[in-house]
């Protein structure tokens, strides 16, 4: 009789569900983070959606977008 490999595509597949899921939650948090920082400059009467991303942009940089993420 011959013996039967490990099925490691078993494994794979879900270990790459958990990997997916991780990937998109990290994605979705700074997509949503984006988003936030742009309500919040809007909320203190800095204009509109684009008015508040643009001048933030201009003024702070581009890493004022992620200041709560990254540091």
């Amino acid at each position: 009789m011959a013996e039967e490999k490990p099925k490691i595509s078993n494994v794979w597949n879900i270990v790459k569900l958990f990997f997916n899921g991780g990937a998109f939650g990290m994605v979705a948090t700074c997509v949503i983070h984006l988003v936030d920082m742009i309500k919040v400059r809007i909320q203190l009467g800095q204009g509109s959606g684009y008015n508040a991303a643009k001048n933030m942009l201009r003024d702070e940089g581009f890493g004022v977008f992620l200041q709560g993420v990254i540091s």
